[in-house]
């Protein structure tokens, strides 16, 4: 009887322990929550909703799923058990916080991160003694999200080196993946491969449309396309070898390396692409004319790339998406943007959910979804990564429909490739391989797929890859932050920033272009390249000035940032009207001055070194504000410019163009026209693109166009420029004409050149 009695007790007593921890762990993460909440509220009262939207989801997802303040304070309203967004509450997504209030924000938020570092240190000591692995463990990991480096923890969690840091064995694969594929990536870009241009290649398609083209080679491909397009063809079949020893690397699979099995043809206008498939007479003509820009048409892949940049994607990415052969559209699509993406931080070819393009306005979330901008995309896969509903589960990915994605699908598709390419390739084939054999037998069922999946993986399944997804874009340990190696947008605040984003919009006011919005999340590279420029005092000029070197402490990503970054080694707050004034003279610069696509910028600033970026924050202006540019404006009085510009201020590429074009000699030419069509796609119908010069007694005057390039001071996305050959004097004339959909339109205007 003493025995039964004596175990009653004992049962007793554990579950009384059981919900006593129960709920002073419950209460723990309230308090934890209402940390996050308190800060959340500080920084969107301060003008940081992006910050305080990811810092209230962590609330959410971390310690109360239920968090009404959270919630509510997101644009949610209860419905049930469910909170759903309010129609009524239309959540803010622009910065409109001051410089001034950045380092307090940032100091608060380091301090907040100790505090919850530190409280979950202690509760991981209570549940240890009182012999509970599981939740001590918990914390262990909790204790790692917050702060960089705890030996407490890392001891507890028998961690092991991971480069100079210690994490999991899995994050001991990710991290040494990623590191291999980064080095494959940045070592390949430094790569020459033999590429040439070729006679007498017959390609079929071409042929029956009637097409005027040319053809080049390297080792394992063959690209056709515009015969004014050489230099670019051969730099695009650079990148392709690039991106397949990239792929012999980043895939544990192996190429027979024998001739690409397709051939490529790419063209810049879209009119010509058309005109490919009229005059092969290709299946679903109408719907391809109207929403495609690319097909297979026996043996060749045909497309219209509309530039330089873009026919650099379609390249890599069918280099990518060949070498892993996945069939499914999530996979296939999500693995073509993932080595675009590592390649060039950029991704300009993508497909979109057509009935959503539809609409006649898009929101500043969908403007943000269609940016080619990668550090945007990373941004918006973050806040995925941190809902805790809403997102689109992995088992669903590989029964999505490339011609119907969503923004979340493509996204998701595109940063659950990335990550499993960093964990284990080898799953996301044989995930694209079962997917393939149930669509066969007409079969999506998630539950089905991932019970497939678990025969052939016993030990993982996919809701735990997803947890892991989620882990690695949140950066839930010091390894993980690492291998992103992201400038947090609070680190991206500098003081003076809000001087110089005024005297910027002034100088776009002069000009008759919209004010733009300064955004932190769009600052981090900027800070980044600040930093390298502040630390190498030798890198100044047009070419140093826009890229980094490894070996200098930049990074690859920085380097492709830098091309098209707005570089001042001399700035002052106090003289910015001057150096604004003075960016007329550079056409890039000049682009940031008066494209009205631009609707947000980053911005930092450290010591007398300026950076801001504008190419992020593009979207469509309101149709007030939208239409092509000419600067000099058109039908405007004249304005009065220096008739002469020097060649060594320009840039690298400059000197190239005049050198391709017998000029290479000439130190000084004349001011440069340019005409902006902005955007991220790049000049369209450059065939149709003229600029007719005449000087006051009505002679013409001889020049030469360019389109785009990697250098800010001569190229920006979107604009092609008119370089007069001699420098100009008096009263110049000047009109321009081009193609808009068959439609032929113009520009016209004069100007004074001293």
């Amino acid at each position: 009887m003493m025995h039964r009695l004596l175990l009653t007790f004992l049962c007793a007593f554990t579950v009384t322990a059981a919900a006593i921890g129960q709920n002073d762990e419950a209460a723990f993460n309230q308090r934890q929550a209402k940390a996050l909440n308190t800060f959340a509220k500080k920084a969107f009262k301060k003008g940081f909703p992006r910050i305080a939207k990811v810092v209230w989801m962590q609330a959410i997802k971390l310690y109360d799923e239920d968090n009404e303040d959270a919630w509510t304070s997101l644009g949610y309203v209860k419905v049930g058990a469910s909170w759903n967004p309010d129609p009524a509450k239309k959540y803010p997504r622009e910065d409109t916080g001051s410089g001034s209030d950045g380092q307090p924000l940032r100091n608060s938020y380091e301090k907040l991160k100790k505090d919850l570092a530190n409280k979950h240190r202690a509760q991981a000591q209570k549940w240890a003694k009182a012999e509970r692995r599981d939740m001590a463990d918990k914390h262990w990991r909790m204790v790692l999200r917050w702060v960089k480096g705890d030996a407490q923890a890392e001891k507890a969690l028998s961690h092991v080196a991971v480069g100079s840091l210690s994490g999991t064995g899995l994050e001991k694969t990710l991290y040494e993946r990623s590191k291999m594929i980064e080095s494959a990536v940045e070592k390949q870009s430094k790569v020459d491969y033999e590429v040439e241009k070729v006679e007498g290649i017959e390609c079929g398609p071409l042929v029956r449309a009637q097409i005027n083209y040319i053809s080049v080679r390297s080792q394992h491909f063959t690209l056709h396309g515009d015969p004014e397009e050489e230099e670019n063809l051969l730099e695009a079949l650079q990148w392709a070898e690039r991106a397949l020893e990239v792929s012999k690397v980043a895939f544990p699979w192996s190429y027979s390396d024998e001739t690409w099995p397709i051939d490529w043809a790419f063209f810049t206008d879209k009119e010509t692409y058309q005109q490919i498939l009229k005059g092969n007479q290709v299946p679903d003509l109408e719907w391809k004319l109207e929403h495609s820009s690319a097909s297979n048409i026996g043996n060749t892949r045909v497309g219209a790339t509309n530039g330089r940049q873009t026919l650099f994607d379609a390249c890599v990415r069918n280099v990518a998406s060949t070498y892993a052969g996945f069939g499914s559209d999530g996979f296939s699509e999500g693995i073509g943007h993932t080595l675009v993406g590592m390649m060039f931080n950029n991704n300009r070819l993508f497909a979109v959910d057509l009935k959503k393009q539809q609409g006649t306005t898009a929101s500043e979330e969908d403007q943000e979804y269609a940016s080619p901008d990668f550090d945007v995309w990373k941004n918006l896969s973050l806040e995925m990564a941190w809902r805790s509903t809403g997102g689109i589960p992995a088992n669903k990915l590989p029964f999505c429909d490339a011609a119907a994605f969503t923004n979340d699908e493509r996204i998701k598709a595109w940063s659950f490739s990335d990550y499993m390419l960093r964990r284990d390739p080898e799953m996301l084939r044989a995930m694209d391989r079962i997917a393939l054999q149930m669509k066969k037998k007409r079969s999506k069922q998630p539950a089905e797929f991932e019970e497939l999946f678990n025969k052939k993986y016993p030990e993982v399944t996919i809701p735990q890859l997803d947890q892991e997804w989620e882990d690695f874009w949140t950066g839930a340990s010091p390894v993980l932050k690492a291998i992103q190696n992201n400038t947090p947008p609070l680190d991206s605040i500098s003081k003076g920033i809000d001087k110089y984003l005024v005297a910027f919009n002034n100088a776009r006011k002069q000009y008759n272009a919209t004010p733009v919005k300064w955004s932190a999340n769009l600052s981090a590279r900027c800070k980044e390249h600040a930093t390298y420029l502040a630390n190498n005092k030798d890198q100044r000029g047009p070419a140093l000035e826009h890229t980094q070197s490894v070996e200098l402490g930049g990074s690859y990503v920085g380097s492709m940032f830098a091309e098209m970054a707005l570089v001042d080694t001399k700035a002052s707050s106090s003289k910015a009207k001057k150096m604004f004034d003075n960016w007329v003279y550079k056409p890039g610069y000049r682009d940031a001055l008066l494209n009205n696509t631009i609707l947000s910028v980053g911005m930092f600033a450290q010591g007398s070194v300026l950076v801001i970026n504008g190419v992020s924050g593009i979207g469509s202006p309101d149709k007030a504000n939208a239409g092509v540019r000419c600067f000099p404006k058109a039908n405007s009085p004249r304005q009065l410019f220096n008739g002469s510009v020097n060649v060594a201020d320009l840039g690298p590429e400059l000197k190239k163009l005049l050198d391709k074009n017998g000029h290479g000699d000439k130190k000084v030419i004349g001011f440069p026209l340019t005409l902006h069509f902005g955007g991220t796609s790049g000049v369209p119908n450059r065939k149709g693109i003229t600029c007719a010069m005449v000087d006051k007694k009505g002679n013409p005057i001889e020049g030469v166009y360019s389109y785009g390039g990697r250098n800010r001071t001569s190229a920006a996305p979107g604009m092609c420029v008119f370089w007069p050959l001699q420098p100009l004097k008096g009263t110049v004339s000047f009109q321009w004409t081009w193609g808009d959909g068959g439609r032929n339109q113009s520009a016209k205007g004069s100007f004074n050149a001293k």
